[in-house]
């Protein structure tokens, strides 16, 4: 089997007081499962939604968005984007994040609210761009 980059949308169950803590959570153990996996990826939490590309082994990352998919932290898990992959886009993050993110949230609504399968395509792979792009930001995103 050969690698994988997913992308997906959800909306969060956090209560905006616990966001802070319950993100650090998150990405604290995306780190360490992560790294023992080898999966590599960016996260950007908006606030109300997560945006995520994990890149792995396709059975590794099937089993993690699984187990994502009943994380309570989160709800209406989309995936947007699953595709082959040749070359990870994020070879050096275990779980790159940047966040919370009001620019992103934008995105992330006109990629939920648009019916038109091109449109959403497009946008789609706009946001997996839009994630590398963060990622190489040394200012706010943390690095394995």
């Amino acid at each position: 089997m050969g690698l994988q980059s997913l992308l997906y949308i959800s909306e969060s169950t956090i209560e905006p007081c616990n966001a802070q803590g319950e993100v650090e959570r998150i990405l604290a153990t995306a780190h360490t499962f992560n790294a023992s996996v080898g999966v590599t990826g960016a996260l950007v939490f908006t606030g109300t939604h997560f945006a995520q590309v994990v890149e792995g082994e396709e059975t590794v990352v099937s089993e993690l968005i699984a187990s994502i998919g009943r994380d309570e932290r989160h709800t209406k898990l989309e995936i947007v984007i699953q595709d082959p992959l040749t070359a990870r886009r994020f070879p050096d993050w275990s779980m790159a994040y940047n966040g919370p993110s009001q620019f992103v949230s934008r995105h992330v609504m006109r990629l939920l609210n648009d019916p038109s399968r091109s449109e959403s395509s497009r946008a789609a792979s706009w946001l997996a761009e839009l994630l590398e792009q963060f990622s190489g930001f040394n200012g706010g995103a943390h690095k394995r």
